[in-house]
């Protein structure tokens, strides 16, 4: 019986835990798959937001970035992700942000924000599960993969939690 009490406890708290790494987006309806822009420290910036062909605002989901070489842009990694997108299928979302003059310089943090306001506004918009949050990228792509690890010591997710 206390084996049996104790499955039944554990199996609540993973539903519970689930249920409060969702999203403020879960239940609204989504943006569409596309280029976006934002304005960070008085700068344009454009990303790529790919959603799930069955996406469901129900269900939470991966978040996946996707960072770009030097001198490469966005249009490089999506729609393929370095062969993730494919691997996904259709379970997570996407985003490939274009680093300011081809690269992740950081200057004075500028690329870190820039990703925190793509995470504020994806979360805000579609249903993520916050602890399922991932970073990649190729060169300086994975440096700023790296600074965001850095960046976020406790977790990529830490700062949102």
């Amino acid at each position: 019986m206390f084996s049996l009490i104790t499955v039944f406890l554990l199996l609540a708290a993973a539903i519970i835990d689930s249920a409060l790494a969702r999203s403020s987006g879960c239940g609204k309806s989504p943006p569409s798959s596309g280029t976006k822009t934002m304005t960070v420290n008085g700068k344009n910036r454009e990303y790529i937001l790919q959603i799930p062909a069955n996406y469901d605002s129900n269900k939470a989901y991966k978040l996946i970035f996707g960072f770009h070489w030097l001198n490469g842009n966005m249009n490089n990694v999506a729609p393929g992700y370095y062969g993730l997108r494919n691997l996904a299928g259709e379970s997570a979302i996407f985003v490939a942000p274009n680093g300011l003059n081809t690269g992740w310089g950081n200057s004075g943090g500028e690329d870190i924000t820039f990703v925190d306001n793509i995470i504020s506004a994806v979360e805000s918009q579609l249903c993520v599960d916050e602890t399922q949050r991932f970073a990649t990228g190729f060169s300086y792509g994975g440096a700023m993969s790296y600074s965001l690890a850095c960046s976020h010591p406790s977790g990529f997710p830490e700062k949102y939690s």
